[in-house]
């Protein structure tokens, strides 16, 4: 998650403290653990006040956006598998808990978590959508590489469908499933068209891509597609044959029928390695606002930016959490690449892996160990929101990963939090949390007065101790303060 500068003893809070990296890079602020003795470097990457484009983005600076996010996730989705992703420890069978460790890659240099749950999810998960998308990426540019090997033509489709801000998104996504089985089989498909009018050309596979955004017209789902054909295929025979189709398929699925215009394009295949070569590449994550997507629609990305910022007047934090739990609940188990059956083959490709192996995977099979991170640590690194910083000293060293983890103990203990016997339960081993406190030592406590928190800053708080419900978050002995 991004983190605020720790001063002395002050722990960040609040949703200062949850503020974009981005934004916060434009006022100078450096991202770290800055204290009178520390010599950790500062990072930075300045933006375009207008656009809110980073002009100087960094890995790191791009880390701190994607963990600052996945804070929001973990409220908004609370319970959820992704809550839990990049939180909890890692079950091995038959071995209890992973050790939550840091390695550095030997290829890129970067370092990362090992030990960790990942859900696997590319569609609420920024952490595990960076990832996954990444080596997807490589994967869309080697498949380009074969077809141009093999002699093969490429185009770049897009299919849409107009839509209106009442409509509802389980149901277009519903269509556009049914629209897609029908312009794939039957005497009416694309390649059965294609026969008729160019019985010598062949489609070869495709790929297709669903992507989402959010407007003044509501959520606008769509589909892009990398499509191989024979050589002698022109991508306007293919405009006439996909438009056709496409239109007939919305029609018989329930769906707007979409217009000539804006319905179905097709293009050459360099507008197809251009949409490959930027596959995976985080323009949300390394934007410093939701605004610079405004004309094409917010992404998800962007309405977990509104909710953190807190900024934006079109998205206000209420409105931009609803959409995102709406758009959750509507992708949740739904595919987002797609590749045709026998392509992978014909380009002599490795078998496809699922995202949720790809997420689990290493994010350099070479790295190495920086350090192994005790549970006391972890709940440090958690409480402060410093997931990023960590990663960012242990590029720097095993010496710097050392120091920050010291810091953000400090700075824990004189900011500590102590369960009630609500959340007590749900701690121990099989959380990964130290155990409860003793019954004598609880019932010593002195009596319960109100915390000198917000009670947004306590929900983002106990999620650092897996999910409480709604119900027992409002009891009034669900938090305690502890005296030091």
């Amino acid at each position: 998650m991004s983190h605020e500068i720790l001063s002395g003893n002050r722990a960040p809070s609040g949703r200062g403290a949850a503020k974009s990296a981005a934004s916060r890079t434009g006022a100078a602020a450096p991202l770290g653990i800055v204290t009178k003795t520390s010599s950790i470097p500062a990072i930075a990457g300045s933006y375009d006040p207008q656009t809110g484009e980073v002009l100087t983005p960094n890995h790191q600076t791009a880390r701190a956006n994607r963990f600052g996010l996945k804070s929001v996730v973990n409220r908004l989705l609370a319970g959820s598998r992704t809550s839990k992703c990049m939180v909890l420890r890692a079950p091995i069978p038959g071995h209890g808990l992973a050790p939550i460790e840091v390695h550095k890659g030997h290829n890129c240099k970067r370092a990362f978590y090992h030990g960790l749950m990942a859900c696997g999810s590319v569609w609420t998960c920024p952490v595990c959508a960076a990832k996954i998308s990444e080596r997807r990426r490589l994967e869309l540019a080697d498949a380009l590489e074969r077809a141009k090997e093999k002699g093969w033509a490429c185009h770049f489709v897009t299919l849409t469908v107009p839509h209106g801000a009442g409509d509802d998104l389980r149901e277009i996504l519903t269509g556009l499933s049914g629209a897609l089985k029908r312009m794939s089989s039957g005497m009416h498909s694309v390649k059965s068209q294609l026969r008729k009018l160019c019985p010598d050309s062949e489609i070869h596979g495709f790929i297709r891509a669903m992507e989402v955004t959010h407007g003044e017209h509501g959520f606008h789902p769509h589909y892009h597609m990398i499509l191989f054909s024979s050589r002698d295929l022109g991508s306007s025979v293919l405009q006439h044959i996909y438009a056709r189709s496409w239109q007939r398929a919305c029609r018989l699925s329930g769906l707007p029928v979409p217009s000539d215009r804006h319905g179905c394009t097709v293009q050459d295949g360099s507008k197809a390695a251009k949409y490959a070569s930027k596959w995976g590449i985080e323009d949300e994550m390394t934007k410093a606002h939701a605004k610079t997507t405004r004309r094409k629609g917010c992404t998800p990305w962007g309405l977990l930016r509104a909710v953190l910022d807190g900024d934006d007047a079109d998205y206000p934090p209420e409105r931009a959490a609803a959409l995102f739990r709406l758009y959750a609940d509507a992708f949740k188990g739904r595919r987002q690449l797609y590749w045709s059956n026998g392509l992978r083959k014909r380009l002599e490709l490795a078998q496809e892996v699922s995202d949720e192996v790809l997420a689990e995977r290493p994010d350099d099979e070479r790295a190495y160990l920086v350090g192994t991170l005790s549970v006391e640590d972890w709940r440090a690194v958690r409480r402060c929101r410093a997931e990023s910083v960590v990663l960012d000293a242990a590029e720097a060293g095993p010496e710097s990963m050392a120091a920050v983890l010291d810091q953000l103990q400090s700075v824990s203990v004189t900011n500590r939090l102590v369960s009630s016997p609500v959340t007590e339960p749900l701690r121990g081993a099989a959380s990964g949390l130290p155990a409860p406190a003793s019954p004598e030592r609880s019932a010593a406590k002195a009596p319960l007065k109100p915390p000198a928190f917000t009670l947004s800053d306590l929900d983002a708080i106990a999620s650092d101790y897996r999910y409480i419900t709604a119900k027992e978050r409002n009891r009034p002995d669900f938090y305690r303060i502890k005296k030091e």
